[in-house]
Order: structure tokens, then sequence, then C-alpha cells
């Protein structure tokens, strides 16, 4: 998704997107991540990208791996895996002002204290915004990447004010070809999509199937049904009024708009590598505990995703 992101807004500026207004045009894009083959790749050729109606088309992307290049950035999208938050944002604290915002679009809960606890630096860190995206994409080979779901991005502040700055990059976004909205109640947004996340992924992973399944197989959808009851009764706990049947409508939205991909649960489980199950399913479980509202379903496949985790599958 990062990959997705720093290619539509260079696609962006370089087509001179957003030009009406000065506040709003990326000027510099810059694809930051740990050394790898994939950002080799990106650096050498550009991000290969595959539309959904097949058409692909090579993105020159300015792709580096020194956080010191990151310096004097205003905004900072962040999409790596929960547990790498502080991990990968932690190089970038020096070279980032306090007027700088970093937006987390990642899955779950705790992404933002991650953030603000890793970017503190000298007493100062930037402005921490949340969002949500269901644009969906898939590594398919170094420097490439398919975008494989359309979908909305939120965005939102700790606040509930939708200031002036925020309006600017839900625009940014938007002329780059990531239609965004700014909004006042982002918390009810994140946990829609961790109600989401909490359904079709651990059922998806522990099934191994694709996401049309969950929206197929009756003993899926029953799956899915228990999850999403669950984690709405935690988030109305939270005062954020989120309704069971919308959560269940976004779940099959997704299944049907992502109906081939694989979940990223379900991929990392068979790559052998560490899944965001403590950010999802784990903190619903977490935060039923607090309030002392029973989460069976998801507690057990929070236990599960776990073991598989401690045990990957053998090639």
């Amino acid at each position: 998704m990062g990959t997705l992101m720093a290619a539509r807004l260079s696609s962006a500026m370089a087509s001179g997107a957003g030009t009406d207004d000065a506040a709003t045009r990326p000027e510099r894009v810059i694809l930051y991540g740990r050394p790898s083959p994939h950002l080799e790749a990106i650096a050498r050729d550009g991000v290969k990208l595959t539309e959904r109606d097949g058409s692909t088309h090579v993105i020159p992307v300015k792709a580096t791996s020194n956080p010191a290049d990151v310096e004097g950035s205003e905004l900072v999208i962040v999409l790596v895996k929960s547990w790498a938050t502080g991990e990968s944002v932690r190089p970038l604290r020096s070279y980032l002002t306090r007027d700088a915002v970093v937006l987390t679009l990642q899955n779950g809960l705790g992404n933002a204290a991650q953030l603000r606890s890793a970017l503190l630096h000298d007493g100062v860190r930037p402005h921490v915004w949340l969002g949500v995206t269901t644009q969906a994409a898939i590594r398919t080979a170094p420097g490439s990447v398919r975008h494989t779901g359309e979908g909305i991005t939120v965005i939102g502040r700790k606040s509930n004010e939708v200031n002036t700055r925020l309006r600017q990059i839900a625009t940014t976004l938007t002329s780059a070809d990531i239609p965004t909205s700014a909004v006042d109640d982002i918390h009810r947004w994140v946990w829609r999509k961790l109600a989401v996340n909490a359904a079709i992924n651990p059922v998806t992973a522990l099934a191994g199937v694709p996401n049309r399944e969950v929206r197929e197989n009756r003993d899926l959808q029953n799956a899915c049904r228990l999850l999403a009851t669950e984690a709405t009764a935690v988030a109305n706990a939270r005062g954020l009024a989120l309704d069971t049947q919308e959560v269940l409508n976004a779940v099959s939205e997704v299944a049907t708009a992502t109906g081939d991909n694989r979940s990223s649960m379900l991929v990392d489980l068979e790559n052998g590598l560490r899944t965001e199950i403590d950010a999802i399913n784990g903190a619903i479980v977490r935060e039923a505990r607090r309030r002392g509202i029973a989460v069976p379903a998801n507690q057990l496949v929070t236990s599960l995703i776990r073991a598989r985790e401690g045990h990957p599958k053998q090639s």
C-alpha cells in the first residue's frame, strides 16, 4: 500500500494535479523504507504498477532508505505492519519538525500512540493524525505492485475539529486518485475498519481462502458475524455508535471488491511471518477486558492465530 500511495502521489506531482492550489500540490514525493530488493528496484527503475483493468505502467518514484532524505517533509504517511510502527519511524524523528503531520493509514489500534512515542525528540514531536483506507494492493515482484481494490480513505485528528490543513491533505490525496474525506469522527471510522479487519482477516487466514469466501460460504459468514458483533459491542461501549449491520455490509463490500485477494494475515501465515493479530482482534480483546465485555470469538481467533504464528507452515 505504501508503494501504491507513493506511485499515485508521484504521478500526480508529475502531471501537475492540484495546481489550482499551491497548498495542496505535491512538490516532492519520497518512498522511505528499510533496505530491500523492492526499494532498490523502485529507486533504479520506478514502480511497475498494474491497474485493476490489467493495464501496466511505470511511474518514476524517488525511493530511499536514508532517513536524512525525509528532512523537510510536511506530510509523512505511515503504511507498515502495526508491530513495526515504532521501529520504522524512529530513524526519522530528528528530521521532522513539530509542524510536520504524520498520518497513519495502518490496520488495527495503537499505531498513533506508537508514533507519538517513537517520534518524540528533544521534547517535541510532529502532529500525529489518524486515517483508514480500504484501498488494496499487493506486491507481485520487487518493484512491482498490483492495485487490487478500490476503496475509501478517511482522515481525521485526535480532536474532532476538521481544520484547513486536514482538508488540504484530503484534497492532495484525492487529486492523486486516492479519494479521501476529512471527517470529524475518525475514531468511529478506525473502529469500523477494525471491526471489518477483525471479521475478514482471521477467518480467511484460518480457513486458507481468498476474501470472496466470507461472502459466499455460509459457515464463514457466521464466523464473521460473531466477530463483527463482538467488535461492535466494544465500540459502542466506547460511545462510538457503530452498527453491526453497517459493519457486515462493509465486510461484504470488501469481500466483493477484493474477492481474489488473500488477506494480509493469510499471506503472513503462509510465509511464516508475524501477523497483525495483536493490533486487530487482540486489541478488541484487551479493550473488552477493560470494559468487562465478553468477546469469546475474538479471543479464540487471537489464540489460534498466535498458535499458528508459533508453528509456521512447513514447505
